[in-house]
């Protein structure tokens, strides 16, 4: 049985450490640790006792990719944390409410319309009427397989970057870009 300071101290140090790093410190067994923590929260899951979402998780919700929500993150000031669960796994984990604030200030980079109702609650009020509007947001897409060979294809007949981008449907910068680290791909492979 785990004391009220070692409870604690588990509470305190959850996210910021590794169950094994917190276990040692404690001079205890992860797996007691992990079996404390099912009796005092319900589940050792660390991941989901946090209450927020993973940027996977996010993305997943709003109907994007997880690489533009990382770019949120990165390069437009969407506040996260990061945490340690369990024992080494990182995840990136976002706040609902800070979501919401900062979604209010980058109304233009969400498309509300594919988001369901109250699939990130507490909803805003404002984010009913934003849901009546489709919009058309430019996030990042993934690409395929078979747009990498178009792009390759197109270039190597004479196309400008600026004509492959019109007919894939994507900025010119994406197009150069991808280009680029198409070519470097194959020259590393020879």
């Amino acid at each position: 049985m785990l004391s009220k300071n070692e409870l604690s101290y588990i509470e305190d140090n959850l996210g910021r450490h590794s169950l094994k790093s917190i276990a040692k410190k404690l001079g205890r067994q992860p797996k007691s640790l992990e079996i404390a923590l099912i009796r005092k929260r319900g589940t050792s899951n660390t991941k989901i006792s946090t209450g927020m979402v993973t940027a996977g998780e996010l993305a997943k919700t709003l109907q994007i990719d997880r690489n533009t929500v990382v770019g949120w993150i990165n390069r437009h000031g969407l506040p996260f944390i990061q945490r340690v669960t369990r024992y080494k796994k990182k995840f990136t984990f976002i706040d609902i409410e800070e979501f919401w604030k900062w979604a209010y200030e980058n109304k233009d980079r969400i498309d509300f319309s594919k988001l369901p109702a109250n699939s990130l609650p507490p909803e805003p009020e404002w984010v009913k009427e934003e849901r009546k509007r489709k919009k058309n947001v430019r996030n990042y897409r993934s690409w395929t397989i078979q747009e990498e060979k178009q792009l390759i294809e197109l270039a190597a007949n004479g196309k400008t970057f600026q004509e492959i981008a019109s007919i894939l449907n994507r900025s010119t910068l994406s197009i150069e870009k991808k280009y680029r680290r198409l070519k470097a791909y194959k020259r590393d492979l020879r």
